[in-house]
């Protein structure tokens, strides 16, 4: 697990740093772009970290009855989400690279 922390960590420090910089200067064009480039990594990132966790979990993870399984279904329904889709990376590729 330990090698599964610094995807969380880095992670949620880059949606925060990128909000934050959003909150800043809410004019800025290209911000929104970053924020969902961050919101839809940070996302794939948890969900790397859940499965990780799950499979250290081991075979009664599976069960109903294990509070981690809820967890487990809870971040993929997540990672099904509009915001998760892969395609916005492909759109966020195509702002940056319209506006060179």
């Amino acid at each position: 697990m330990r090698r599964k922390i610094p995807h969380f960590t880095h992670s949620r420090a880059y949606l925060y740093a990128t909000a934050n910089a959003m909150r800043r200067d809410l004019s800025a064009t290209g911000e929104f772009s970053a924020v969902r480039l961050a919101a839809t990594w940070t996302i794939h990132q948890s969900a790397k970290v859940v499965d990780a966790a799950y499979h250290m979990a081991g075979a009664t993870a599976v069960f109903r009855s294990n509070p981690f399984e809820r967890r487990f279904r809870d971040m993929h329904a997540i990672a099904q989400q509009i915001q998760a889709r892969d395609t916005h990376y492909e759109d966020v590729g195509k702002a940056i690279l319209s506006d060179k």
